[in-house]
């Protein structure tokens, strides 16, 4: 198969994040789709992550969604969010559950969706079954069958003691493909980053940035969008503080949602191919190499300048 795969909505901390209670959507969303993505790709299956991380509205984040979706010719669009609206934070000994919206019943994503609820439900999850949402802008716009995965809801204690992000990721990927699997490839091994201060990132990692702020202690409105996209290393933390990262000693303080991707460790402009991050575009890889899109395309063979996936070599010399 030929998969679409996003996570709904900006990073946590950005404008139109999604839902914030015992967890936060945004941030489980895009776990749940690195590993969905992992796993369909082990099996086989070509798959493109559509995520967005730069939307500055909701509109703007599902209108650049869905151009990413349709940019690409697949047999199916999947939508990963987190539901919210239970207001049952202490437990009352039952989940809410889970749910899948698709455009209408005549929709092929139908009987995936139906097994990816029954998947889902298959963890001690109730079983809310397939609705139809044709007013949503994805299932509405996107050219592939659709559908959008309610994992389970960030508002329900006893949905958050059943969740794990691995397992729920696994119950999708067996709804999609139909195949049972019993023991997925492990994740890539990342290179140890130092653990004093606590963050994800770390002094000397160089990383490309789509937003920051003047300050460490700026809140969300007073965000600097950064386009196109700038990369620098991080020198310093500021613990305890909301942008806790300083790119380069400069007035450029970022926090984790800011960051689209880390610079692999050993990699260096002068090699002669490139691998592609994901959130990597092909003019942005020609403008770092001092080449031009055209000429990577013949280098590559590549027909469509939009179709670069991550993970995938690029020559560029």
């Amino acid at each position: 198969m030929i998969i679409n795969i996003h996570a709904g909505h900006n990073p946590d901390g950005k404008v139109a994040c999604g839902a914030v209670g015992l967890l936060k959507e945004s941030t489980e969303a895009r776990k749940i789709k690195d590993e969905v993505i992992r796993q369909l790709q082990a099996l086989g299956h070509t798959v493109y992550d559509c995520t967005v991380s730069d939307g500055t509205s909701q509109n703007d984040v599902l209108q650049k969604i869905v151009a990413k979706c349709n940019a690409h010719t697949v047999d199916l669009d999947v939508s990963i969010h987190l539901n919210a609206g239970a207001g049952d934070k202490t437990g009352n000994g039952k989940t809410t559950g889970t749910e899948v919206y698709v455009y209408d019943h005549k929709s092929k994503a139908q009987d995936v969706a139906k097994r990816v609820c029954e998947k889902i439900a298959a963890m001690g999850y109730k079983n809310r079954g397939v609705k139809l949402r044709p007013e949503l802008y994805v299932l509405n716009k996107t050219k592939a069958p659709a559908m959008l995965v309610e994992c389970c809801f960030v508002d329900d204690a006893d949905d958050v003691a059943l969740y794990d992000a691995g397992r729920m990721a696994k119950a999708i990927a067996e709804g999609i493909t139909g195949a049972t699997i019993t023991s997925a490839a492990p994740a890539p091994t990342q290179p140890t980053k130092p653990t004093s201060t606590g963050y994800v990132h770390a002094v000397g990692e160089t990383v490309t940035y789509s937003s920051c702020y003047n300050a460490s202690t700026d809140t969300p409105d007073k965000v600097i969008q950064v386009r196109p996209y700038k990369s620098g290393k991080i020198t310093r933390i500021q613990e305890g503080t909301r942008n806790p990262y300083l790119i380069e000693n400069g007035r450029c303080w970022v926090n984790d949602g800011d960051i689209l991707k880390v610079a692999p460790v050993q990699q260096q402009v002068s090699e002669s191919t490139y691998t592609v991050n994901k959130g990597d575009t092909l003019s942005g890889i020609a403008k770092k190499y001092g080449t031009t899109v055209s000429e990577l395309m013949k280098l590559n063979a590549i027909k469509d300048a939009n179709l670069i996936f991550a993970g995938q070599k690029i020559r560029i010399k």
